[in-house]
């Protein structure tokens, strides 16, 4: 049985985490298929926006402390293992495609961080989030140490990291970790029409704006403007482009096509 299920329908490329009886808990297996995965995501032109999820009770419980299917007293095995899960990170994260997490129960540990390598997060109310790694004497990989300083200042992820404590949808949702909170039983479902929705959209734009973005905190407003620049000049370039222009004229709805 497959460990990650992934299916592509209408542009939208669906990535599900498949070891419910552990609630996903990543283990090597997990993040070999999942590298894949997302590999297949970014590389695919037929893929415009991807949506990734956990089957059964939960999202993704973190690293399965029970097996992680390497000695975890080797530090070349353990180093070797977390490189390969961070592939499937960077590629999330730099992926010129929208690229939406839904989350229901626990997200917790390296499966917080896995959410938050996504664009969009729609949680279920019953969704938790945690940085769980203080608790079992560890620090956060998968990201944990980027995304939560640029996600919500230094202060507070300080006080998520030191203390591993677990926050709910809600409040997750007023720190900013998230864009939505849904009723129990529809994040999927949310999930799946905000990435058709996204999929139908002027991709290409996009991601170059995703991708210019994702330099701001490093780079200097002279250097945002001079990127912003270069990418609409060639976004002005794009067959969505003239749609869209068009379809301005023409008081209808734009008909992109991601190209």
């Amino acid at each position: 049985m497959s460990v990650v299920n992934t299916t592509l329908n209408e542009g939208v490329y669906e990535i599900e985490l498949n070891r419910p009886n552990y609630l996903n808990a990543l283990n090597q297996e997990l993040f070999l298929e999942l590298t894949e995965a997302v590999r297949e995501a970014k590389q695919n032109p037929a893929v415009r926006a991807c949506l990734l999820y956990g089957n059964g009770r939960g999202f993704c419980a973190g690293g399965d402390l029970k097996d992680f299917g390497i000695d975890p007293s080797n530090p070349n095995e353990v180093r070797e293992f977390l490189q390969k899960g961070h592939e499937a990170i960077i590629d999330l994260y730099n992926m010129e495609k929208p690229v939406i997490a839904a989350v229901h129960g626990p997200a917790v540990g390296a499966g917080c961080n896995l959410a938050f390598a996504c664009d969009l997060i729609v949680a279920e109310e019953g969704a938790v989030f945690s940085e769980i790694f203080a608790k079992v004497g560890a620090i956060p990989d998968l990201g944990g140490l980027y995304f939560l300083p640029q996600k919500i200042g230094m202060h507070k992820a300080a006080e998520l990291i030191f203390t591993g404590k677990k926050i709910n949808a809600q409040t997750a949702l007023d720190y900013g970790l998230i864009n939505e909170v849904v009723a129990n039983g529809q994040g999927i479902e949310k999930g799946r029409e905000l990435a058709q929705q996204l999929a139908n959209g002027p991709t290409k734009a996009l991601g170059v704006a995703k991708r210019i973005m994702h330099q701001s905190a490093h780079l200097s407003l002279e250097e945002i403007l001079e990127l912003e620049a270069y990418g609409q000049s060639l976004i002005f370039q794009t067959r969505d482009f003239s749609e869209g222009r068009k379809a301005f004229a023409e008081k209808r709805e734009a008909r992109f096509l991601g190209y």
